[in-house]
C-alpha cells in the first residue's frame, strides 16, 4: 500500500470516529475485500470470475473495497454437490451443481458475523470444464440476495461492536502492540458513536495515527575508513606438510544401552497479571490430522468473567506455520469463554490439516484478555 492510500484510509477512519453527523451513517461505511474463492475443482481463471462476480455485487450496495488493511472480509467457499457427463447424440454434455457459501468474517480475530448459501448450477456440451465455466457465468451480481447479506452483516457487526466493546479495545491494543497499526486503525474504524467504548476508541485511533505511513530510518554512510599499507601485517606461508601415515591399534568400545530420552519442559511466558496459564497435554493424530493442546487457564480477574481467547499462532519444530487453528474444536480461533474469578477452566486449542508427524511445536501464541502467553518447545505426544 502506498502512503497516499494509507492516509487517504486514516482520513476515512478518523471521519468515521469523529464526525458525529455520519454516525447514523456508520453501518453503511462497512466495507469487505473480497477473497479468493475456495474450491479445488474450480479453474484459476473461473475463481478470478467468480472473485470479480462477488465484488459487482457488493459494489451495488457501495460494501467492497480493495484496501488491504480493512480487516473485514468475504470468504466465498464453493462446494461441488454434483458433477457429471452424459452422451448426447452429438457430444458429451456434463451438468454441475455446487453450493456457494458467502461469508462476513473480521480478518483479524477470525469472528464470522453473517453466512449465506446460494445454489449454483450450470450445464454445457464440452464436458466438465465447460459445465463449471456454465455455473460461473450463471451467478447474477443484480441478485437480491446479495444486498440482502451486506445490510444482515452490517447490523451484525454493530451488533458484535455493541456487545463486545472491552474485547475489541483490547484486541486493538495488541495490535499496537504487535505494530500492525492499519489493522488497528481499520479495527477501530468500525466502532459505531453509539456504543460505550466510542470515545476511548476514538482516543485509541488518534495515538495510532502518527504510525501509520511511516517509512523506515534510512541509514547514511559518512565516510569510509582505509587501513594504512603499513600497518597491514602480512602472515609467513606455512611450510610444506608431510603427512605420514601410521597404524594405531584402536580399542573399540563397548556400547552402553541407550538412557530413555526425556522430553524438555516447555517453556510458558505470560506477559500480564492475574493470570495463570497451565498445559495439560498436547496429542497428536495422524488419522485426523490434528493436534490438540489441552490447557487450564485461572483468571483472577473478577471484573472480567468472561474474557477474550484468541488462538494467534502456532509453529512447528520444523518451521511450518499453522494457519487452520481452533479453539474447543469449534470453527472460530476465538470466542468470549466463561472464566469465572479464581476457577480453573480448561480450553482445548485445536491445530488442524497436519500433513507431518513432529515431535515438537517449536512456538504457541495466545491471547487471553488481551495478554499474550506464549509457549516454547512444547513436546507432541502422538496417538
Amino acid at each position: 500500500m502506498t502512503i497516499f492510500n494509507r492516509l487517504s484510509f486514516l482520513t476515512a477512519a478518523v471521519t468515521a470516529l469523529i464526525a458525529p453527523a455520519q454516525a447514523a451513517t456508520q453501518d453503511n461505511a462497512v466495507k469487505f475485500c473480497v477473497l479468493t474463492p475456495q474450491c479445488e475443482a474450480l479453474p484459476a481463471s473461473a475463481a478470478s470470475v467468480v472473485n470479480q462476480k462477488i465484488v459487482a455485487a457488493l459494489n451495488r450496495s457501495q460494501a467492497a473495497t480493495e484496501d488491504i488493511c480493512n480487516v473485514f472480509t468475504v470468504k466465498p467457499v464453493i462446494d461441488i454437490v454434483s458433477l457429471s457427463e452424459s452422451e448426447g447424440m452429438m457430444r458429451e454434455v456434463a451438468n454441475v451443481s455446487a453450493e456457494m457459501v458467502l461469508s462476513a468474517v473480521n480478518s483479524v480475530d477470525g469472528t464470522i458475523y453473517h453466512s449465506i448459501t446460494v445454489p449454483l448450477k450450470g450445464a454445457a456440451a464440452g464436458g466438465k470444464e465447460a459445465a463449471i465455466k456454465s455455473m460461473v457465468n450463471s451467478i447474477k451480481p443484480t441478485d437480491p440476495v446479495y444486498v440482502r447479506f451486506v445490510r444482515t452483516a452490517r447490523q451484525r457487526i454493530a451488533d458484535h461492536y455493541a456487545e463486545n466493546c472491552g474485547n475489541i479495545i483490547g484486541e486493538a491494543q495488541r495490535l499496537v502492540l504487535l505494530k500492525r497499526y492499519e489493522e488497528a486503525a481499520s479495527y477501530l474504524s468500525a466502532v459505531p458513536a453509539s456504543v460505550s467504548c466510542y470515545d476511548q476508541a476514538s482516543v485509541l485511533l488518534g495515538e495510532v495515527t502518527p504510525f501509520i505511513g511511516q517509512v523506515p530510518d534510512t541509514i547514511m554512510v559518512e565516510h569510509v575508513v582505509e587501513v594504512p599499507v603499513d600497518r597491514i601485517v602480512e602472515v609467513p606461508a606455512q611450510p610444506d606438510t608431510v603427512v605420514v601415515e601410521k597404524i594405531v591399534p584402536v580399542e573399540v568400545p563397548v556400547q552402553q544401552p541407550a538412557a530413555p530420552a526425556t522430553q524438555p519442559n516447555p517453556l510458558i511466558t505470560i506477559d500480564g497479571t492475574n493470570l495463570d496459564f497451565r498445559i495439560l497435554s498436547c496429542r497428536g493424530d495422524m488419522l485426523r490430522q490434528r493436534i490438540t493442546i489441552k490447557a487450564r487457564i485461572t483468571n483472577t480477574q473478577a471484573d472480567t468473567p468472561r474474557p477474550y481467547v484468541y488462538f494467534e499462532n502456532a509453529f512447528s519444530d520444523d518451521g511450518v506455520q499453522y494457519t487452520n487453528l481452533l479453539l474447543n474444536d469449534t470453527d472460530m480461533r476465538s470466542r468470549n469463554i466463561a472464566m469465572p474469578d479464581g476457577i480453573p477452566v480448561k480450553v482445548d486449542f485445536v491445530i488442524k490439516n497436519v500433513k507431518t508427524q513432529v515431535g515438537m511445536l517449536a512456538y504457541v501464541e495466545i491471547f487471553i484478555r488481551g495478554i499474550k502467553v506464549s509457549v516454547r518447545r512444547l513436546p507432541v505426544n502422538w496417538m
